[in-house]
């Protein structure tokens, strides 16, 4: 089965497409000269767009005839083109034909595969929450890559699992939450970060507990001494009775007899409490009002 090009046949391909063009350029450069030595003016515009527009024209015709010429040349190999295209899909049809053969094939070799790596997952001996997709690598599937390989992959992986769990459990605080991490992951950087985020969280918490502790007592001892205050303001002004009575200034000897009034007043505790130090420093006698 051979390609046979049967015409045009070796050197019957077009070489060259002749025509008078060095007499064309010459001619054409000699009559652009004059136009570089041209000055056109508002009274000569006119003239100017005229010869804007021959040259224009000129242009056009020479770009006409370009692509007649193209499309002449482009014919028979569009043709060629076509037919060929028509042969290649003729071929097209049986490769895709095998290369799904192929393709299913393929796919159960790697079906097969697959459930080989399983039965050798089985046999190396995993942490319980280790997984064989949690390990999988793609590329065990290919056939360049033998199970030996695979296993050694494997056992490498278990013996770094070991370690970092040991790792994981040697840290000092949340290292139960580090592995209930790791054990989603298999990333030890990750589980230790989260051990990490935790303990801050509980130190904070800590310290905030603390902060409302020191609060609240502080708040206690106030409401503590502000009741302490109210009991001696009402002690001064309602001394108790009998054995709990305040004692009583001394009575002096008075150069003129004891006068006796009872009164009420209204004012402040501040106040309360000043009147009666004024009483006492004054060795004026004062009690309750029955």
């Amino acid at each position: 089965m051979e390609l046979k090009i049967m015409s045009p046949q070796d050197g019957g391909f077009v070489k060259e497409i002749q025509w008078n063009n060095e007499e064309l350029k010459k001619e054409i450069a000699e009559k652009m000269q004059e136009y570089n030595t041209l000055v056109f003016t508002e009274s000569t515009i006119k003239d100017a767009k005229a010869d804007r527009a021959k040259l224009n024209k000129l242009k056009t015709a020479f770009e006409d005839e370009r692509k007649r010429i193209k499309k002449l040349c482009m014919e028979p190999y569009e043709k060629f083109e076509k037919q060929v295209r028509e042969v290649i899909a003729l071929i097209d049809e049986p490769i895709g034909l095998i290369d799904r053969q192929i393709k299913e094939v393929e796919e159960q070799k790697r079906i097969q595969k697959r459930k080989d790596i399983e039965a050798l997952f089985k046999t190396i001996g995993f942490q319980p929450f280790v997984t064989l997709d949690s390990i999988f690598d793609d590329k065990w599937l290919n056939a360049s890559v033998p199970l030996t390989k695979i296993e050694e992959s494997m056992k490498t992986t278990v013996y770094r699992i070991g370690n970092e769990i040991t790792t994981i459990h040697s840290l000092p605080e949340f290292s139960f939450e580090a592995m209930e991490t790791y054990k989603k992951t298999l990333d030890m950087a990750q589980a230790i970060r989260e051990g990490q985020r935790l303990s801050e969280i509980q130190k904070r918490k800590a310290a905030y507990e603390e902060e409302q502790k020191n609060k609240a007592a502080e708040e206690a001892a106030r409401a503590e001494e502000k009741r302490k205050s109210e009991a001696q303001v009402q002690q001064s002004v309602q001394p108790p009775v009998h054995s709990q009575s305040l004692p009583l200034p001394e009575p002096i000897e008075q150069s003129e007899p004891l006068v006796q009034m009872d009164f009420r007043v209204w004012c402040s505790k501040e106040q309360l409490l000043s009147l009666r130090q004024f009483l006492v420093k004054n060795e004026i006698k004062f009690g309750k009002v029955e």
